[in-house]
């Protein structure tokens, strides 16, 4: 992909000069690149608005289309930090464990976690951890809304390990429990992974019902299965707040140029 090297490098090169910005024989001289080269894809980008000319120095700088991407960028990444906030939240009205889920790539990742202070029980739950679509309440929230092709293609991949006495162990059981993930709007994970403890989660929507993150409680099993109507509640009420949120943010995020 030599035409794609060729590009990040002289985006590199323009992006060190934000407001001065950078000559075609500068950029040539930095890139190895013929002059002629540079000029050809500098015409290109600049169609594009990846670049522009300013008309008295000649010299480039980046355009709007750049720096829309990198606000695109910017506002994902603070995204996860603006949802931490309803972790923390349902944290402190249920006296749980939180966390939260990010679907990428392929698999579903814990991206947030929060721990009341009075809580003993630290889990095993953290950061980076990735949850297995099969036996994870964070992931069935987020797989049972996808489009029935998508569910298929991951569900194939996933290997059904019995990590517990509960923990589902075949295809067809966990297609069954997702579409009543899908028509409750919960998805659980009960002595799943680990016996004694439970787990409850619920999805954040960033449009319609479309989803790529999950809110969720883990604790000890006696104590969510008896609260367990009082979490489902809590969890669903934080939800909403976080999936309005995230869809005002998605709006601003959809502008186009």
């Amino acid at each position: 992909m030599e035409w794609l090297h060729r590009f990040t490098e002289v985006m590199d090169c323009i992006s060190g000069y934000p407001i001065t910005g950078i000559g075609i024989s500068e950029l040539a001289r930095k890139t190895n690149l013929s002059k002629s080269t540079v000029h050809r894809m500098l015409s290109s980008m600049i169609s594009h608005q990846l670049v522009t000319q300013n008309s008295q120095t000649k010299q480039y700088v980046l355009g709007p289309k750049a720096m829309f991407w990198g606000s695109q960028f910017l506002r994902s990444q603070d995204m996860m930090g603006l949802m931490g906030q309803y972790c923390e939240e349902i944290s402190e009205k249920t006296g749980l464990y939180s966390y939260l889920s990010r679907f990428q790539g392929d698999q579903v990742y814990c991206t947030h976690t929060h721990q009341p202070s009075d809580l003993r029980n630290k889990y095993f739950v953290h950061v980076g951890q990735r949850m297995p679509f099969y036996c994870t309440a964070a992931s069935k929230a987020i797989l049972a809304y996808q489009n029935q092709e998508l569910i298929s293609s991951y569900l194939q991949k996933e290997t059904f390990a019995a990590i517990t006495p509960y923990t589902l162990t075949s295809r067809e059981a966990l297609e069954k429990e997702l579409n009543q993930v899908k028509q409750e709007g919960v998805a659980f994970c009960l002595q799943e992974l680990e016996i004694g403890v439970s787990a409850v989660s619920v999805p954040i929507f960033h449009e319609n019902q479309n989803t790529s993150l999950s809110l969720s409680v883990v604790g000890e099993r006696i104590v969510v299965e008896s609260e367990l109507d009082d979490i489902v509640r809590l969890l669903k009420d934080v939800s909403i707040k976080a999936s309005d949120h995230l869809k005002s943010m998605h709006m601003l995020t959809s502008i186009k140029l």
